[in-house]
């Protein structure tokens, strides 16, 4: 891990908080569709489970410790998420697979949350919504993934967020 890819992923999940807060979710409302558990997810699919869980305990604690329901609910859905994601990563899957996997994943990671939230008495959480909304969130998670999983295969595929590797010189003159 490097110093740009390290700064990218911060840059990156500040953006998709940002948009999560500004766009995704009021015109979502009430379908609980995260744009950052798809950032989750693709980083997972591209750079596997260790990636995938660091990222989604990070990603999750931050938009835990920026809301109102108890800390640790999204921390320990969106590790899941990296986790499972990061399993299913294989180099050079088609785009299609990803964004399938990753909608299905969060998809399932949204009725979870909001099981947790339910049980944990959080405002507005019931458990009939958790199934109510399981197929909208899904589907609403396929159309973000759509967008955000070639755009984070393309970035974490750079040149420039990759560690630089070392040029081997041979028969080199004494």
């Amino acid at each position: 891990m490097n110093r740009a890819r390290i700064a990218a992923a911060i840059a990156a999940l500040l953006t998709a908080l940002l948009l999560q807060a500004t766009l995704v979710g009021p015109l979502t409302l009430p379908v609980p569709a995260s744009l950052p558990a798809l950032l989750v997810a693709a980083i997972a699919l591209v750079d596997g489970p260790g990636a995938g869980l660091a990222f989604g305990f990070a990603a999750g604690l931050v938009a835990d410790l920026g809301s109102d329901h108890p800390a640790g609910i999204l921390a320990l859905c969106w590790m899941g998420i990296g986790l499972v994601c990061g399993c299913w990563a294989a180099p050079n899957s088609p785009s299609r697979r990803d964004v399938a996997i990753a909608a299905g994943v969060c998809g399932l990671a949204s009725v979870v949350a909001t099981v947790f939230l339910a049980m944990t008495g959080s405002d507005g959480a019931t458990l009939a919504d958790a199934l109510r909304f399981a197929v909208p969130a899904t589907l609403l998670d396929a159309l973000l993934a759509l967008a955000v999983v070639p755009v984070v295969r393309r970035f974490l595929h750079s040149d420039r967020l990759r560690l630089p590797r070392p040029v081997l010189v041979l028969g080199g003159d004494g």
